[in-house]
């Protein structure tokens, strides 16, 4: 069995909390008159927290697991600052830092060309692994 990276466990608890939050939103988005905002917010919580899972799982075996745990970490902070400031201001009305959604945005969008960029690398690398 590959040995666990410390940030392992811990990246997966924060995707496990991503993936609840993605799923309360889904349920308020359903049930409470907030629109679109609240639905995007949703999908992007739950999208994001399995995809970092896969992530998480695939560093294990990779050539640089570093580089995929950090873009595990960039795409949960990203993901979750977004979903977080999107759901509290169409839910609550509570916008104390609104440029935290496009920043989260960004740092999604920055994770997933860091996949496809790390992705290319493992691909290219020489290398047994």
């Amino acid at each position: 069995m590959p040995q666990t990276h410390r940030t392992t466990p811990i990246a997966i608890a924060v995707a496990g909390l991503l993936g609840a939050g993605g799923v309360a939103l889904a349920a308020a988005a359903a049930h409470v008159a907030a629109g679109d905002a609240v639905r995007a917010a949703a999908e992007i919580a739950m999208v994001h927290a399995a995809a970092s899972i896969a992530i998480v799982a695939y560093a294990s075996h990779s050539r640089s697991p570093a580089a995929w745990r950090g873009i595990a970490a960039a795409m949960l902070l990203g993901a979750g600052l977004f979903s977080t400031t999107v759901g509290l201001g169409a839910l609550a009305d509570l916008r104390p830092l609104p440029m935290l959604a496009p920043i989260g945005g960004s740092l999604t969008i920055i994770a997933w060309i860091g996949v496809a960029i790390a992705g290319v690398i493992e691909a290219i690398s020489p290398g047994t692994r």
